[in-house]
């Protein structure tokens, strides 16, 4: 498949899913109407803009008034880049913005929210930690939500109480957030079906297409991509291709829009380091198998903070 005929499929399985919004139900603002997102990173400060384009109320909430800003910093700038794109009235990235409020007490983010979505590090204890503590303060008909891309959701909700596991699920964001059309929504047994139902089209609702998961590690997409980048490491590291010769053959051999070690710069080399040491050390199933070992070179990449774009080296150099 050429690469524009996967780009046509693509806007057609878009077209199609979104035509399914039309009759989604239920209606998502009838019962979420203020949201609480834990962490200003570039996962938190994406989710945040895309709940408050949607016309949700969001309370942004990370541990310092630095980290706040540099997320909001980062949101200006995005809402300021697509006001231009679209020709947007004067003031109109300034409405998006009012519609974000923010905080460093995480017990006054989530006291009066409907959704509560955590960003946060990929550290199963500190993400538990934060629900446990949260699981007191808010209402009892809040949802809560881990963006986890590794992590069981079971293992994360651990602490919480039988009632708010049966209101908790994953609803992992793809990173660009406000340019990836994906949530998947991963769920355990014993969840509230109408629950599901509610998200689902509260996820139409912010322009993104939802795919349903049961709780298993990697969920659909890093179940798949994860060994996929293993081998293409594996590949390079044993001297049988090069980085740009991989890059290209999947790009024109498989119609992917980028290759294997772009896309891995693309996401963050530590999100792929710390998604492979959980599942090599712990996941059910995963554990200790060798496709999910942390190689030497990897290891160094990171230790010499080469983790692809956001650092300005990955794979690749960037500006």
């Amino acid at each position: 498949m050429s690469l524009s005929s996967a780009v046509r499929r693509q806007q057609q399985v878009l077209s199609h899913l979104q035509g399914e919004q039309k009759a989604a139900k239920p209606d998502p603002k009838a019962h979420i109407r203020q949201i609480a997102v834990c962490g200003a990173g570039i996962m938190g400060g994406g989710i945040a803009q895309v709940a408050a384009l949607a016309g949700y109320s969001v309370v942004l909430w990370d541990i310092t008034a630095k980290d706040i800003e540099q997320g909001l910093s980062a949101v200006r700038k995005s809402l300021s880049r697509a006001a231009k794109k679209q020709g947007a009235p004067d003031g109109w990235a300034q409405q998006i913005l009012d519609r974000i409020s923010t905080t460093t007490d995480k017990l006054e983010a989530c006291a009066n929210a409907d959704l509560v979505i955590e960003a946060i590090v990929e550290n199963l204890s500190i993400k538990q930690d934060l629900f446990d503590s949260l699981d007191g303060v808010a209402k009892p008909e809040c949802i809560f939500a881990t963006n986890t891309s590794s992590l069981l959701v079971a293992d994360v909700l651990s602490k919480v109480s039988k009632e708010r596991k049966e209101r908790s699920v994953a609803l992992h964001f793809f990173n660009p957030v406000v340019m990836m059309k994906l949530v998947e929504i991963a769920y355990m047994d014993g969840v509230d079906k109408t629950l599901l139902e509610l998200l689902k089209s509260w996820v139409y609702d912010i322009g993104k297409v939802p795919v349903l998961c049961r709780d298993t590690p990697g969920f659909i997409v890093n179940r798949l991509l994860v060994p996929y980048n293993s081998e293409a490491r594996m590949l390079v590291e044993r001297g049988d291709a090069t980085i740009e010769d991989v890059d290209t053959a999947m790009k024109l051999g498989a119609g992917y829009p980028m290759g294997p070690f772009e896309l891995m710069d693309m996401t963050g080399l530590d999100t792929g380091y710390h998604i492979m040491k959980g599942w090599y050390e712990n996941a059910p199933g995963l554990k200790g198998d060798p496709r999910f070992k942390v190689t030497p070179q990897m290891e160094e990449m990171l230790k010499d903070g080469h983790l692809g774009r956001k650092t300005g080296q990955g794979y690749y150099k960037y500006r």
